[in-house]
């Protein structure tokens, strides 16, 4: 893990989401870093320090799964789950 995505979950954790964005963004796009892919999906599904947007969190999770992360498979699975249901 790069000191980029350690900084950016260190960011996070401040709720400096802007910088956290920045720092994590490059590892994700670029290093295949499936916890900074995990965190920017957060970021876009919560829209912490970026615009809201489902869509996104999605996209970044399947890359995150793709790249091994356990927790974007849970919440992939958590959204697939709730949004079968509704009406």
């Amino acid at each position: 893990m790069s000191q980029e995505t350690l900084d950016g979950f260190t960011l996070y954790g401040q709720q400096r989401y802007a910088e956290a964005y920045d720092a994590l963004y490059e590892s994700a796009a670029f290093g295949r870093d499936a916890e900074a892919q995990y965190y920017l999906g957060m970021m876009y599904f919560y829209g912490d320090g970026v615009e809201k947007d489902a869509k996104r969190a999605e996209e970044w999770w399947k890359k995150a799964m793709r790249n091994g992360s356990i927790d974007a498979a849970n919440r992939l699975s958590e959204i697939s789950t709730s949004t079968k249901h509704t009406f």
